[in-house]
């Protein structure tokens, strides 16, 4: 199912001079946000606010220990989101940690039609150095997303820090597989979710 939006605006106030905005947003499964704001940009912010409290993001390394284990734990996380009201996941579509979570997701789809998995690539042809195995589960990914969001239309470094705020930036909370110790994306992430005050959930542990 496609996001919708529409809006209308109507005359309010003691003399019919003010103009209010009627907006309504219906996601990907059908949920429904409506408000009223005095500008479509403040109607807009408020939706964000909500789809933000109804959204997880995972973050993790791409060298995973324990595969099997770690898959059940991300099943296990997710079904714990789920039934605490999360709906909408984020994963960035990277090897390891991050395929692992899209992949669970979408098995859990099976069980739960109204769960929405959104990939977001920092840009194009990410998977270009990817060997066969898993460009093919990547691209399978890619597939059955909700949503496929790009940050930007070209390489760099850069992207993948985009990559990674946007998915904070949109969630309440973060399902993580760090080692506390590396540096990098993953790293990045959480310390920045800290800092945002999102729930975090780190299955490394």
């Amino acid at each position: 199912m496609k996001v919708t939006e529409t809006y209308k605006t109507i005359k309010t106030g003691l003399f019919q001079n003010e103009t209010l905005f009627l907006y309504t947003y219906i996601a990907h499964n059908g949920l429904k946000f409506e408000t009223t704001g005095e500008t479509l940009d403040i109607c807009k912010k408020s939706r964000d606010r909500w789809l933000s409290h109804l959204s997880t993001s995972f973050t993790g390394h791409r060298q995973v220990i324990d595969y099997k284990q770690t898959s059940e734990r991300v099943m296990d996380a997710i079904r714990y989101c789920y039934d605490n009201g999360a709906r909408f996941f984020y994963a960035g579509g990277a090897v390891g940690f991050d395929t692992i979570a899209a992949e669970a997701v979408l098995r859990l789809k099976a069980e739960h039609t109204d769960i929405v998995l959104i990939i977001v690539v920092p840009f194009p042809e990410q998977d270009k150095y990817f060997n066969a195995e898993n460009r093919s589960r990547y691209l399978n990914i890619l597939k059955q997303a909700d949503e496929v969001v790009t940050i930007s239309n070209s390489f760099s470094n850069s992207a993948y820090l985009k990559r990674n705020d946007y998915i904070i930036s949109h969630s309440c909370q973060l399902i993580a597989y760090w080692d506390e110790k590396s540096l990098g994306g993953t790293s990045y992430t959480v310390r920045k979710a800290h800092k945002k005050k999102l729930t975090i959930y780190n299955l490394f542990k």
